[in-house]
Formats: structure tokens, sequence, C-alpha cells
């Protein structure tokens, strides 16, 4: 069974699990490696089941347990030469485990063929995923400050497609957050909004997409439900399947092979 299961999503911490036929692969290590196994045990996994870790980029909230898995643990983690440098001059110690690409590079893990897209945001080399194998297809888009054309084109047809949904404009606008980062974050460089995420998601519901996964909620400028809605109002009438990750573990993973249950939210 394929399935995705979010271990982490938003600002504090960011980490997936994504199988495919034979394959698993985590996506992003923001969270400790004690969380990870844990997260791991409660679908009856563990790290030596994984092929690889892909780093979208090297923000703490990315790369938070790395220090101490290439410690323990010898499997590549897969990270753009950017990404990579940025990474080795506080944590020299993962020079062992880092298979380096160029954004915009495909390249393959065991079953699975993986291309990286380049994005915008505000890291020394960020990218997006499209991870095609084991009959699914997965889009991976987060931590850009909007949805680039070449990227949307890239993961169009993919059935399964985590997408930002980090801020809603006017939470942002009137939060308490400082106005440098209200800027940061609204800016070229920055994180997608659920009006833009929403938008994105309806090209891609009309090119396909049977799962949209809203990902990288901020906690003081979002909340689950304000994501929700926002999305679900432009898929009015779409049987494309909107979740929701919370900052945690999701309950149990998304099962690819088997219905579900439209506009579900895990808590």
């Amino acid at each position: 069974m394929s399935f995705y299961y979010s271990i982490a999503s938003g600002s504090s911490g960011n980490c997936a699990v994504w199988h495919a036929g034979k394959t698993s692969v985590l996506i992003d290590l923001g969270v400790s490696v004690r969380a990870l196994n844990q997260a791991l045990r409660r679908i009856d996994m563990q790290m030596e089941d994984l092929s690889a870790v892909l780093l979208t980029h090297e923000h703490i909230d990315h790369i938070k347990g790395l220090a101490t898995f290439a410690k323990k643990y010898d499997l590549p983690v897969y990270a753009t030469f950017g990404t990579a440098a940025a990474i080795l001059q506080k944590l020299p110690q993962a020079q062992k485990n880092l298979q380096t690409f160029a954004g915009g590079e495909q390249f393959h893990i065991d079953e699975l063929h993986i291309q990286s897209m380049p994005i915008s945001h505000d890291a020394a080399e960020p990218v997006a995923f499209r991870i095609d194998g084991g009959g699914n297809r997965l889009g991976y888009v987060t931590d850009t400050g909007f949805l680039p054309e070449q990227v949307q084109q890239n993961v169009a047809g993919c059935d399964t497609i985590v997408l930002e949904s980090n801020h809603d404009v006017e939470m942002l606008r009137t939060g308490p957050y400082p106005m440098y980062l209200k800027q940061r974050i609204r800016g070229k460089y920055g994180h997608l909004s659920n009006e833009d995420c929403a938008k994105g998601a309806l090209a891609l519901a009309k090119a396909g997409a049977k799962r949209l996964v809203l990902a990288h909620l901020s906690d003081k400028n979002n909340n689950p439900l304000t994501a929700l809605r926002c999305t679900q109002r432009v898929l009015d009438g779409s049987d494309c399947e909107v979740y929701v990750a919370p900052r945690s573990a999701m309950e149990e993973p998304i099962a690819l092979a088997e219905e579900e249950i439209q506009c579900s939210m895990f808590g």
C-alpha cells in the first residue's frame, strides 16, 4: 500500500514520509530523531525502512534533526549544492550523508524518479519535488513566495500534491508579527498564502490531482479551518480530496490505494 504521512508541518518543524511501491523516502528532517522514530513506529516503520532523505532547503524547521541523524545513520541525504553548502557551514559532520544535485536536476532513488524544481524562498537553493514511482505521483511544493509557472506545470498530473497554505492575508496584516517579518512572509521569497494556494489548487485539480494536502500552516497567521475553507471554496464541485497537515503527526497515513473521505482534515 502506498501512502503519504505527515510527521510535522509548520514553522516549528517539517517532515513527511512518502511510500510508493517498495520505496520509502523522508521529505525534510525538521524534527528530532527521537520524535521521528516515535512517529515511524506509529505506522509500523523504522529508520531502516527508509531509502533516503530529501531536503527542500536548509532552514532549521527543515533540518532540525540532521545533526543527530548524521551521527547515528548512514542513510543518504539528498540536497542541492547550495543547500548542502549552507548545511556544512554549521554541520560539517553531515558530509558523509550528503548527496548533492543542482536545482532542476532529475535523479533516481531505487524505483522512484525524482524531479527537483527551483522555487522562490529566502534560502540558498530551495527546491520543490515531483516523485514518480510505484504507480503514484507526488508533487511537494512548500516554502515559496509564489507558485512558479514551471513548477505548476511540472506537478500537473500528480495524483497527490502537498501544497503550502501558510497564511491568511488579513490575519497576517493584523497579527502580532513585526513589520519586517510580515513583509518577508508575504514577499516574493516568503510563503504562499491561503488565497494563492487555492488558485494553484484549482489549476492542479483540473489537471488531475486526486488529493491535496495543505501544509506549512502558520500557527499565528492561519488556522486549519480557515485554510481548508479557502481551498474548498474554489474546488466546489471537484472530486479532489483535501486534507490539512497538522503541526504534529497525522493520526494515520493517507492511503493512496483506498477510497478516502472527501475534504477530510486530520487534527
